[in-house]
C-alpha cells in the first residue's frame, strides 16, 4: 500500500506492506533510489509491518529545496516525524546507502525508540578506523569510484548537464554486479527522477556531505548499546571491506553478514538480504 502522509517536517510518501499487527520494521533507500528499492523483498519479510519511506527530496516526497533539510540528522528526524504520525513508539529499523547513513543518525538521537538495528553498505560514522583504513586505500586511486559524490555537490552543475538526461544518469548506477537490477525498479527510479526538482533535492543530499562529517567527527568512539547487523556486498568499490575494520569497538552487540554482490546488494539480491534481516530479527 502507497501513503502520502503530512507530518510536522513535511509531506512523505511511504509504501507498507504486511499487516500492521505485526511488529514495524522502519527501511530506508539510499540514491538514487526510492522505497520501492524493498518491494522485491518484502515477500521474505512477512512477520513485520514493513513501512518503507520515500526520503525527502526522493521518490514521490516532499521536494524542499532549501539544502539544510538534507543534512542527514536533519533527515533522521523526518523519519521518527513519520513514526510519530504512525502511532509507532518503537520499531526495528534498517538502512541501505544513504538511508543507512540516517538510521545511525536515528540510533544516536532517540536509541530507546530502536530495538534493532541494521546497516547496508554503508559509511560506519562512529568508526574512525574503519574510515581510516579505508581511505589508504581509496586515496591510491584518487577516490576513483567516488566521483559522482564530488560532481553532484558542485553548486547548479549537475542541473545544467542532467537536466532530460535523468534515464542516462539513473541507468548508469542501476547496474547491478552479482545480478541484474530489475527492469521495474530501475523504471520507477527513473520516473522518480524526472519529478521536477529532483536534480537538485538529490544532489543536496551531496552537498551537505561536509556538514555531516563535521557531525560524524563529534561522534567517534561512540559506542551504540542497541544489538546492531551490518549486511555488506563484498564487492562494493565504493563502500569497501575495509570500512568495517574495527567496528566491533563501537557496537555493544555486532553481527556481520557478507554477500557476495555490490552495493545495490538489496536490488540484486533481494531474497537473501530479506532472509538474513529476517532471521536477525526473529533472534531472541
Amino acid at each position: 500500500m502507497t501513503n502520502l502522509i503530512a507530518t510536522a517536517r513535511g509531506s512523505f510518501n511511504i509504501k507498507t506492506y504486511g499487516s500492521p499487527t505485526n511488529p514495524p520494521l522502519i527501511l530506508l533507500h539510499g540514491w538514487p533510489q526510492t522505497s520501492y528499492c524493498w518491494h522485491h523483498m518484502a515477500p521474505y519479510l512477512t512477520d513485520f509491518y514493513l513501512i518503507a519511506p520515500d526520503l525527502r527530496g526522493m521518490g514521490d516526497s516532499n521536494r524542499e529545496l532549501d539544502v539544510a533539510f538534507y543534512e542527514k540528522d536533519k533527515m533522521a528526524k523526518d523519519i521518527f516525524a513519520i513514526a510519530d504520525k504512525l502511532g509507532i513508539d518503537n520499531f526495528y529499523l534498517g538502512g541501505h546507502d544513504w538511508g543507512g547513513a540516517i538510521v545511525q543518525e536515528m540510533a544516536f538521537l532517540y536509541p530507546e525508540r530502536i530495538k534493532k538495528l541494521i546497516i547496508i553498505n554503508m559509511v560506519i560514522i562512529n568508526n574512525p578506523k574503519g574510515q581510516a583504513k579505508a581511505a589508504e586505500v581509496l586515496v591510491k586511486h584518487l577516490f576513483r569510484s567516488s566521483w559522482y559524490q564530488f560532481f553532484m555537490s558542485i553548486k547548479e552543475f549537475p542541473e545544467a548537464l542532467l537536466k532530460d538526461k535523468e534515464d542516462i544518469w539513473v541507468r548508469f548506477f542501476s547496474r547491478g554486479i552479482s545480478n541484474p537490477i530489475p527492469e521495474d525498479a530501475i523504471e520507477e527510479y527513473i520516473r522518480c527522477y524526472k519529478i521536477p526538482n529532483t536534480i537538485t533535492t538529490a544532489s543536496n543530499i551531496y552537498r551537505t556531505l561536509s556538514k555531516d562529517r563535521a557531525r560524524w567527527k563529534e561522534l567517534e568512539g561512540k559506542k551504540l548499546e542497541m544489538p546492531t547487523k551490518i549486511i555488506h556486498g563484498i564487492l562494493d568499490p565504493v563502500i569497501i571491506k575495509e570500512y568495517i575494520y574495527g567496528v566491533e569497538e563501537y557496537f555493544s552487540t555486532i553481527e556481520i553478514s557478507r554477500l557476495k554482490g555490490g552495493h545495490f546488494i538489496l536490488d540484486e539480491q533481494p531474497e537473501a538480504v530479506g532472509n538474513v534481516i529476517r532471521d536477525y530479527l526473529l533472534e531472541n
